[in-house]
């Protein structure tokens, strides 16, 4: 079932339910008021005829026989006129004995004939006067009341369904204007949606639509960088594999076994690039921005880093290192590291140290890695940290500071690079503490 049928239903349904229970209401009340309104009558007319019958001389009630007066009946009413005594003086229906012959004064019912009568009787004096109602005029005249009453709420009825469903069908008017609007959009169009002239209800839904088409447009942004990046970066190493491959095939001796191994160390550095590509990857796409985050250790992580880059033997750090836990995971921080120090390595100058120093500053646990060579130019220090920059040394992938940078930025802390005084490059890496 539609929206729009729905509210219409659940409306309509409530609408009628409460017009019902008002017409019900008012056509009790109407009746009520319609009996109160004609007892009342039949009250007066008694009392009329009390009126009139006060300038009867009192002989005709003092038991003198005489013949009784008969008033022309009308249809539906009855009267009678009788003494204290029982003596009629008067009647409409003479006979009509066993519904006019009421003794006690008030209101009564009574049966003729198979049909209902409501009887009044007044005494006045030594007067009783009686009057009656054929119940079925009454009836007859409430029915009419009640059609000229039904079909006003039958009208408003009918015109509140035809308002509801024109209302319910202009307040989801926005809502068809959307639909057509993403029908007729392109494939791949990922552009946020207008919220202007939209309810204040729908807004929250395309907000969080437009989020989804966001962090979808940011997805395939990213495959399709990925996808770029691997193209552009792994067809050299694999021309240089095939050909390697080739001359192996080609000849014997030394010249096939130094062709294998050129060949088996491009697959290495093909590998760790995918390896880099895929962290990268994963780091621009916010995963570790989500979950728990956990404590590591700085001087575990400096441990693991230098064992698995073989860079001990170079090292000097500070005792502070073991005293400092950062927020982040330990493969994270392992990672941020060892890319550092293979950074170090290879574009420091040979058998110089690599100075660590670790502090603790603004809530953030501050890391130095400081290498000793030529000194890098400004212009060169602001690219050091982009895709594939790899400077005047053709090693590695490029891809190592742009993996610390990213795992940084997203656990909320930041990468600084500096050049010169002596010093080849000092990189400073702000991490919160945990």
């Amino acid at each position: 079932m539609s929206l729009r049928l729905r509210l219409v239903a659940t409306l309509g349904i409530t609408l009628m339910l409460l017009w019902g229970l008002t017409a019900a209401w008012s056509m009790r009340d109407l009746s009520t008021q319609l009996e109160t309104s004609l007892d009342q009558r039949l009250a007066q007319s008694a009392r009329m005829v009390a009126g009139l019958l006060d300038r009867v001389p009192a002989a005709a009630w003092d038991g003198e026989v005489g013949e009784t007066s008969t008033i022309p009946a009308l249809e539906g009413v009855a009267c009678r006129v009788s003494s204290l005594r029982g003596q009629v003086v008067a009647g409409t229906h003479p006979e009509m004995n066993d519904v006019l012959a009421v003794d006690d004064e008030g209101y009564s019912d009574r049966d003729h004939n198979g049909q209902r009568w409501r009887v009044y009787t007044l005494v006045d004096d030594d007067k009783r006067i009686t009057v009656a109602d054929r119940l079925r005029e009454r009836e007859s005249l409430l029915a009419q009341v009640r059609r000229a009453a039904f079909y006003p709420f039958l009208l408003a009825s009918i015109g509140s369904l035809i308002a509801l469903w024109w209302g319910v069908t202009r307040g989801l008017s926005p809502l068809s204007r959307l639909q057509r609007r993403l029908m007729s959009r392109d494939h791949d169009d990922l552009s946020a949606l207008p919220i202007r002239g939209l309810p204040g209800e729908i807004r929250p839904l395309i907000d969080g639509f437009n989020t989804l088409l966001a962090r979808t447009r940011r997805m395939l942004e990213l495959e399709q960088r990925f996808t770029d990046d691997a193209a552009h970066e792994l067809r050299t190493p694999l021309t240089a594999i095939r050909t390697h491959l080739q001359i192996a095939r080609r000849v014997d001796g030394d010249p096939r076994r130094e062709a294998m191994q050129q060949a088996e160390a491009g697959v290495m550095r093909l590998t760790k690039t995918l390896d880099q590509l895929l962290l990268l990857a994963r780091m621009e796409s916010e995963e570790i921005a989500r979950g728990h985050v956990d404590s590591t250790r700085l001087g575990d992580a400096l441990e693991a880093a230098m064992v698995e880059t073989g860079s001990r033997d170079r090292c000097h750090w500070q005792a502070s290192v073991d005293r400092l836990h950062a927020a982040l995971s330990g493969e994270l921080l392992m990672i941020a590291l060892r890319n550092l120090l293979e950074n170090a390595m290879r574009h420091g100058s040979p058998d110089t140290p690599i100075e660590i120093e670790a502090q603790e500053a603004d809530g953030m646990a501050v890391i130095d890695i400081v290498n000793q060579g030529e000194t890098i130019p400004p212009e060169q220090i602001v690219r050091l940290t982009e895709r594939f920059h790899r400077g005047n040394h053709p090693q590695g992938s490029g891809l190592g500071l742009s993996i610390v940078e990213a795992i940084a930025t997203r656990a909320g802390g930041s990468l600084r690079l500096a050049s010169g005084d002596g010093i080849g490059l000092r990189v400073t890496l702000s991490l919160p503490l945990a």
